[in-house]
């Protein structure tokens, strides 16, 4: 049975794999700061650990077991990344952990693995790292001192019911409300990934220990005008959109350019993707027929 420890799994799609994993048989481990109730009573071990921290006890109670895998949903910048080398280090066999489509930069009809290669991604140390230059850092890092196999996933947003960022329920909601959407460019294509979908990808990817970065999307794409036909479709309202050149606040899939992966890769590897349709509408129609419930 393979010794796996999850690093922040208690949210969202960390949440799903770790249920996954223990549906699974796999012997699992929840290593978390401590400060929310762990909602696997019984189904996992627990280690009370803050990641970020090299000094922190908690590294001690890892280190003293022997992981097949480790998933980490918490890595956000190369100081993380040096932190997971230096506690892990020979030990470890794969660690598989979750960058971002943000790591992209440049305007592209759709972001393939290629478009960001962290072996030849030089950090500048001048440069402000927000969360995008923070995943290329972490990258850039992992793949090239870690003495372990390593896999990154490069997700896009990621939507489900219960996603705490409410980004999808903010639109439905302006929706029910009848306010205005502003979008900037009603042609740029976007993609998403199904909470679920990304806990089975990373499953999948433990299961079958594959290595590198793996784009995990939907397998196509949509316009920002699709996005509205098809919220005023499930919603059953019809949606004024101000689509503007101005400078847009409060509209969270909002971009001028294209913003999407082309996920073939894992695909072709055997991981079957999603098409938008098929989960995204009903996932509308759900969140609209909670809020009018509420």
């Amino acid at each position: 049975m393979k010794q796996i420890l999850v690093l922040g799994g208690t949210n969202f799609f960390g949440k799903k794999a770790v249920q996954l994993l223990v549906a699974k048989g796999y012997d699992v481990t929840v290593a978390t700061r401590g400060n929310n109730p762990v909602p696997f009573e019984g189904q996992v071990q627990h280690i009370v650990l803050d990641a970020s921290d090299a000094a922190h006890a908690g590294w001690q109670a890892v280190q003293a077991q022997q992981w097949d895998a480790v998933f980490d949903n918490i890595c956000y910048n190369a100081e993380d990344a040096q932190i997971r080398i230096e506690k892990f280090g020979q030990q470890l066999k794969h660690y598989y952990f979750t960058s971002s489509l943000a790591t992209y930069e440049g305007n592209k009809d759709g972001y393939v693995e290629a478009d960001f290669d962290p072996l030849t991604y030089e950090i500048d140390p001048n440069k402000t790292v927000d969360y995008g230059e923070g995943k290329r850092q972490a990258e850039q890092v992992l793949f090239t001192q870690a003495p372990f196999q390593v896999t990154a996933f490069r997700f896009p947003i990621v939507l489900d019911n219960d996603d705490y960022t409410k980004r999808l329920h903010l639109y439905v909601e302006k929706a029910l409300k009848h306010e205005t959407i502003q979008f900037n460019n009603p042609d740029a294509r976007i993609n998403f990934v199904k909470g679920s979908s990304a806990a089975n990808a990373i499953v999948w990817a433990i299961e079958n220990e594959q290595t590198g970065s793996f784009n995990i999307s939907s397998q196509d794409a949509i316009s920002r005008q699709t996005f509205i036909d098809w919220l005023e479709e499930m919603t059953g309202q019809t949606i004024d959109v101000d689509y503007t050149d101005e400078s847009i606040t409060g509209s969270p899939f909002n971009t001028r350019h294209h913003w999407y992966l082309k996920s073939d890769k894992i695909a072709e590897a055997g991981f079957e993707l999603d098409d938008l349709a098929s989960w995204l509408k009903p996932l509308m129609k759900d969140l609209a027929d909670e809020m009018r419930a509420q």
